[in-house]
């Protein structure tokens, strides 16, 4: 690729991403033929100012519903999708499995290790549904390394939100209360009966489960008082106890390096309720009075109607749309309630719902970093860009495990900005520079864009004169960037 070529593309790339994720509505569709390549077929225009949507066939409602509730496909895996009808597809990503990974992180005790190891995972794995919903946790049920590293906590979090994160709300609730990432990163570890520590309790209620003005401060006192004498024990890989290994004598070095060592052998911390540091006491919370421990808390929570439709929103726009209705949420709440808060229900509901495979949905959501950086590498084919991965996703706005704050990060519209998309699209360079053979780019027009682009996305591809240009026009462009 020349040097001139990069410097138009990119310059080109990045007004295409601005104005495109800006006014995606406002690009009229055209014609495309990639020059020493086959044709791509590209969608003839809608209405006027729209995207032409595919989701009227099998086909692009697949790709659509693979983009949403995975993060890519194989030419291969869209053409077994497109092969189902609708329904039956959606049964089927959704009743997928967790699937454990190959291999545990190289370090278990360091977060850009495991976030390594994630993003590999997410690129390489066959169940992607139980990765999106790892991911949906852990921008909800927010932890940062911060307080947790040289633990392996992070690892342990990951592998708990991907255990529970398909299954029901009281079950994930509950694991995370007692889960070592979390209570550190709020401070639980440090809550006694004379002294209960407020934070947990607040964002538990105002930004993991009800939402503002669904609670009093009242209950945050009180709900403190349920979640305290809470405690981060060590256990061997049987379950049975262990003592905590001493920093007297030790470098920091050999003190992590021996819980590096615990962990991989198995050992790993969880919580757990110490009677003698918990208030046993009578208390009044959200509207349930008596001896309320950390159980009878969530139970208390799960009893609220704002609480299926603080998961439901947050849910739908992570998935269906970043301002879904008042009607939508309702309908989905209900649902997602009346199952008795089962996850894969709430996610079920959202998939069939008219709202979500209506055109108008077409490419409504922004890609955020992690989501576009695994899309990336599951169209390349190229799961060994993990740790480019890593640094990558600080440019564009987005470290995982390291939330800029406890209500995690921003959404659709939000995470673009004239830097995170330079970034982008730098890394769109970084890939397609590595060298090494590279899949069909007007393949990947059809597959991986449904053949459905602005002009000015067909201009640069028309005007690319290699293989590695094309696919740079392509993973630069907004239609990738959409989903």
């Amino acid at each position: 690729m020349s040097t001139a070529s990069l410097r138009l593309s990119r310059r080109q790339a990045l007004g295409l991403a601005v104005g495109g994720a800006a006014g995606a509505a406002g690009l009229r569709l055209a014609s495309l033929h990639l020059s020493g390549s086959p044709s791509a077929s590209v969608s003839a225009a809608g209405a006027a100012g729209a995207w032409a949507s595919p989701l009227g066939t099998s086909r692009g409602l697949a790709a659509h519903l693979l983009r949403r509730a995975g993060f890519g496909y194989t030419d291969a895996e869209l053409d077994a999708a497109a092969s189902m009808s609708y329904p039956e597809l959606v049964d089927r990503m959704v009743s997928q499995a967790p699937q454990a990974p190959a291999q545990p992180p190289r370090m278990r005790t360091d977060y850009r290790a495991v976030s390594s190891w994630w993003y590999t995972h997410m690129a390489t794995t066959t169940a992607q549904f139980p990765e999106r919903m790892t991911l949906f946790w852990h921008g909800l049920l927010t932890s940062d390394f911060r307080k947790s590293n040289r633990f392996p906590y992070i690892y342990q979090q990951n592998q708990l939100y991907r255990r529970l994160g398909t299954g029901d709300l009281r079950s994930l609730l509950l694991a995370a209360t007692y889960d070592p990432a979390m209570m550190r990163y709020l401070d639980l570890d440090q809550s006694t009966a004379r002294a209960p520590n407020e934070n947990f309790s607040r964002e538990l209620m105002e930004l993991f489960t009800l939402g503002v003005g669904n609670f009093s401060e009242q209950d945050v006192r009180e709900g403190a008082r349920a979640l305290s004498g809470l405690r981060i024990v060590l256990v061997d890989a049987q379950g049975q106890s262990l003592p905590l290994p001493r920093r007297q004598g030790m470098t920091p070095q050999q003190y992590y390096a021996q819980l590096e060592q615990l962990a991989q052998s198995g050992a790993a911390f969880k919580g757990v309720l110490t009677p003698r540091l918990h208030d046993g006491g009578s208390k009044s919370y959200l509207g349930r009075t008596g001896n309320i421990g950390p159980e009878q808390a969530v139970d208390a929570i799960l009893a609220q109607d704002a609480c299926a439709v603080h998961i439901a929103t947050k849910a739908l726009e992570h998935l269906c749309s970043a301002n879904p209705s008042n009607d939508l949420v309702t309908r989905v709440a209900g649902q997602f309630r009346g199952s008795g808060y089962d996850i894969r229900t709430l996610v079920r509901a959202i998939l069939t719902s008219d709202e979500f495979t209506a055109a108008a949905n077409y490419r409504s959501l922004v890609r955020s970093p992690a989501d576009y950086v695994v899309a990336t590498m599951r169209a390349l084919g190229q799961p060994d860009l993990a740790a480019q991965a890593v640094t990558a996703g600080a440019g564009m706005g987005q470290v995982l495990y390291d939330p800029p704050t406890v209500a995690g990060w921003p959404s659709n519209g939000a995470w673009l900005s004239s830097s995170t998309l330079l970034a982008r699209v730098n890394f769109a360079q970084t890939v397609v520079n590595r060298g090494g053979s590279l899949p069909d780019p007007a393949t990947a027009v059809r597959n991986q864009l449904d053949g459905v682009v602005g002009p000015d996305t067909a201009a640069v591809l028309n005007g690319s004169q290699s293989t590695a240009d094309r696919w740079y026009a392509l993973l630069a462009s907004p239609e990738f960037h959409l989903k």
